[in-house]
C-alpha cells in the first residue's frame, strides 16, 4: 500500500475533526433536564434552597424549569446561564416588557 505525502499531511486535520466529533458526542449525550434532587447535586445547593428559589421566583417557570406533571424539570442550560449571569432571550424579553410597562405608567 502506497500512501502519498499529500495524504500524510492531512492526518492532523483528520485527527482534529475526529476529536471535534467526539467532543460533540460527549456534549449531546449529556443530560439536559434535571429533577430537583439532580439539580441540587449539580449546583451544590440544598434541596430546600432549590425549592425556596422556585417559590421566591429566582428560578422562573418556563425559563429555568417546567412542570409537565407534578415533578419540576430544570433546564440545565438555563441554570448554567443563570449561574454565570447570562440571561436567555426569553428572560430579556420579559424584562423589557416589565420595563416598558413601568415606563408607560410613569408618563
Amino acid at each position: 500500500m502506497n500512501i502519498s505525502l499529500e495524504h500524510l499531511e492531512l492526518i492532523p486535520k483528520v485527527f482534529e475533526a475526529i476529536k471535534a466529533l467526539n467532543l460533540q458526542n460527549v456534549i449531546t449525550n449529556e443530560k439536559r433536564w434535571l429533577n430537583s434532587r439532580e439539580l441540587s447535586d449539580y449546583i451544590g445547593y440544598s434541596l430546600d434552597s432549590i425549592n425556596k428559589m422556585v417559590k421566591d421566583e429566582v428560578f422562573v417557570d418556563g425559563v429555568h424549569y417546567y412542570k409537565p406533571s407534578k415533578k419540576l424539570l430544570f433546564d440545565k442550560q438555563e441554570v448554567d446561564n443563570w449561574i454565570i449571569g447570562l440571561r436567555s432571550d426569553r428572560t430579556k424579553r420579559n424584562v423589557n416588557i416589565v420595563v416598558d410597562e413601568l415606563l408607560a405608567n410613569i408618563k
